[in-house]
């Protein structure tokens, strides 16, 4: 498994609330050593993988959309 993975796993079961030292800690625990920084740049493309999902936009099927000309004012009924 490579170290941005390892990273990934260990910050989903850690949380995104843990320290930088404390994922080099767990990561150290089975072996694998990462850098600070690392987890750091891993971390920030993690949130911002999150924010691109939210920011997507929604789209709305034509038949739900306003008309885009006006319409002629409507005639009072004749008796």
């Amino acid at each position: 498994m490579g170290r941005r993975r390892a990273i990934q796993k260990t910050l989903g079961r850690l949380g995104m609330q843990a320290s930088n030292q404390e994922v080099v800690a767990a990561l150290a625990e089975c072996g694998m050593s990462v850098t600070e920084e690392l987890v750091r740049q891993v971390k920030v493309e993690m949130l911002n993988e999150a924010a691109k999902v939210e920011r997507q936009k929604v789209t709305v099927p034509d038949r739900f959309q306003r008309r885009q000309m006006r319409l002629p004012p409507k005639i009072p009924p004749s008796r």
